[in-house]
């Protein structure tokens, strides 16, 4: 059987599936920002701010798919896929004299990277929005729209509206363009017409403009102001704005005020909401609490603070690496016994993890100079109390000591463990170190290494 890659693609299957599943539990902020864009009267331009792999692409995606359902002029969803959507907000439209209705938008989106190959940004944004206009809407009442946008067309490519849908977007379109002004009017008489005839206001949703080239970003924000006056359009921007705000800086230089220069093109910065991590967890097969290595690995997640796609590439990579011998019971395979029953379901998710979250942290770690990570992940919490009580001597213990025992301390417990297994010079001259039941050797260092290599004996692809 092949590894499967959970990470989603936002196909139009995915993206329906997703929205009327709720997997991330988002539904009622898809709906709350539905009814802020709704709100909206005159220029709005909007930032949905997080950081990368945090699922702003379906956030945007799953407003755009809203907003269109309730556009009964837009052919872009089927009556099929519009019953579904607003069966999967049916709790916040309501019903009877209460249902909410949302005015008609025309929604367009814009993959910011995947244009930023063209010389002037405006063209290609342009571009989509005709090519929407053409392909997902009728114009019963006039042909004034799609004389507009012939025009621009002719003016931008010299070809006409009809041909518009095979133009290639890594033509350099810059040198065909006849007048600045005409261009600029034109533009907003297709815009007018375009909102005439199937909506009371058009709304722009622009995705990965922080991945864009410095020049493509300013240029696409600075002309979006000064082409896009009218006062029934809504940007909206899924960026994240840290990273923006370091490409504006390598544009301009890194004296300049990024931030202010941000807050002349949004008039509102909004911190995408959380996801809500359990029907995630479980969609990726992450167990509840049932088993130490995986309660392990949703420690290292929240510890280094994964996106939604770090998080299933980081558990797509643990689970290959040990989830044979850490979800079979009595599984003996290893050396070391309890020794490598502590490597396996604490050891190797750390260690997976900072080979993703920090490679000088991973380095030091596996080097013996450094058991941080191991007490960030473990602390003095006891998700994996039952295992780390093989450290203990017969006369210790974590809590409170009673008769003759004595009280330890866990992580001090934890790097003594951590630097019998990396600190090769710490070990006795048999070369095994006991701490508590666990026996750490050489033998030991290397089979946690070649598991976390992915490339073991043990490893699963299945």
């Amino acid at each position: 059987m092949a590894i499967r890659s959970f990470e989603l693609e936002p196909t139009r299957e995915n993206l329906l599936n997703t929205l009327t599943r709720d997997l991330l539990e988002r539904n009622k902020s898809v709906w709350q920002f539905a009814r802020f864009c709704d709100a909206q009267e005159g220029k709005c331009s909007i930032a949905i701010d997080a950081k990368w792999g945090q699922g702003k692409t379906f956030f945007v995606r799953h407003v755009q798919m809203l907003l269109e359902a309730f556009n009964e002029f837009s052919d872009s969803v089927s009556e099929e896929e519009r019953a579904t959507i607003k069966r999967a907000f049916s709790g916040y439209i309501g019903n009877g004299e209460n249902v909410v209705e949302l005015q008609p938008q025309v929604c367009v989106y814009y993959d910011a990277w995947a244009n930023d190959n063209v010389n002037d940004p405006i063209l290609s944004l342009v571009y989509e929005i005709i090519k929407g206009a053409v392909q997902h809407y009728s114009f019963k009442k006039s042909a004034d729209c799609m004389k507009a946008a012939a025009t621009i067309s002719d003016f931008f490519t010299g070809r006409n509206a009809a041909d518009i849908l095979a133009l290639s977007r890594d033509r350099d379109l810059l040198p065909e363009l006849k007048s600045q002004k005409e261009i600029h009017e034109t533009v907003a008489e297709f815009l007018e017409s375009l909102l005439y005839e199937q909506g009371n206001r058009l709304v722009v949703f622009i995705d990965e403009l922080d991945r864009c080239k410095p020049s493509f970003a300013v240029q696409l924000l600075e002309r979006i102001k000064h082409y896009f006056g009218n006062d029934r359009i809504t940007f909206v921007f899924s960026v994240n704005t840290d990273e923006l705000q370091h490409v504006i800086k390598s544009y301009y230089g890194e004296g300049f005020d990024s931030c202010r220069y941000l807050d002349r093109f949004f008039d509102y910065r909004i911190a995408l909401p959380p996801a809500r991590m359990i029907r995630y967890y479980q969609e990726l097969g992450i167990e509840d609490g049932t088993n130490v290595f995986e309660t392990v690995c949703k420690a290292v997640i929240e510890t280094y603070s994964f996106g939604l796609r770090e998080i299933e590439k980081y558990y797509r990579m643990a689970k290959v690496a040990a989830y044979k011998p850490t979800h079979n019971d009595g599984f003996s395979g290893f050396p070391d016994g309890n020794a490598m029953n502590f490597s396996l379901c604490i050891i190797v998710p750390i260690i997976i993890g900072l080979r993703m979250a920090d490679t000088k942290l991973y380095n030091d770690f596996i080097s013996g100079k450094n058991p941080q990570p191991l007490l960030d992940v473990i602390g003095t919490t006891d998700i994996a109390w039952g295992i780390c009580s093989t450290l203990l001597n017969r006369n210790e213990t974590y809590a409170e000591a009673q008769d003759n025992q004595i009280t330890v301390s866990l992580p001090d417990k934890l790097v003594l463990a951590y630097t019998a297994l990396f600190n090769d010079g710490s070990r006795t001259d048999w070369g095994q170190t006991r701490i508590g039941n666990c026996l750490f050797s050489q033998r030991t260092k290397d089979a946690t290494l070649r598991v976390t290599s992915l490339l073991s004996e043990y490893a699963s692809y299945e």
